[in-house]
């Protein structure tokens, strides 16, 4: 059993040194890069942005086998919200005269919550961001005239984007 292991691993070995001998590929059959990688480097430091999606599902459906040049619009329902962290504080208390019935006080405090940085200053903790709302797609695409082009286009950016189908409107390019 550790033998077969051993024997194994080394053909393992072996077939990763001899795959990497031999002469060197050519630059032109080295794979390019993905339109979604050109797409992430074009400005990597960018955070979340509609554009920026916008590019990389068009970038994504492009790679569809017919789809040609594609451009997509996004409309969104809401905008990015920033979700700040709060310290809740809840008394409940049951007055004295009534303890038989269910007439409760309750009360409830939140205060948020604040770092702070150096030099005194105080700023208020987030605890995330809220994507927003996805209300409808357009994608317009060369290879959209094909009916069965068309249906890919529209279920892919359904996926990609998490919203129904219902919500993506695929058009012909021209």
């Amino acid at each position: 059993m550790i033998l077969t292991l051993f024997l194994l691993a080394g053909m393992g070995i072996g077939f990763m040194f001899w795959g990497g001998s031999g002469p060197p590929k050519s630059a032109g059959n080295a794979p390019e890069l993905s339109a979604k990688g050109l797409a992430l480097m074009e400005k990597a430091d960018e955070r979340w942005s509609e554009s920026r999606l916008e590019r990389e599902v068009a970038a994504i459906l492009a790679q569809i086998k017919g789809v040609g040049r594609v451009v997509v619009d996004l409309h969104l329902a809401t905008t990015e919200e920033t979700q700040w962290l709060y310290r809740e504080e809840r008394q409940e208390r049951v007055p004295p005269a009534e303890q038989g019935k269910n007439s409760n006080d309750l009360m409830l405090r939140r205060e948020p919550v604040f770092q702070r940085k150096s030099g005194g200053t105080e700023v208020p903790v987030s605890s995330g961001q809220k994507a927003p709302v996805i209300s409808g797609v357009l994608v317009v695409a060369e290879g959209a005239a094909d009916p069965a082009i068309r249906q890919q286009l529209g279920e892919a950016t359904a996926v990609l984007l998490g919203i129904a189908l219902h919500r993506v409107i695929v058009l012909p390019w021209g």
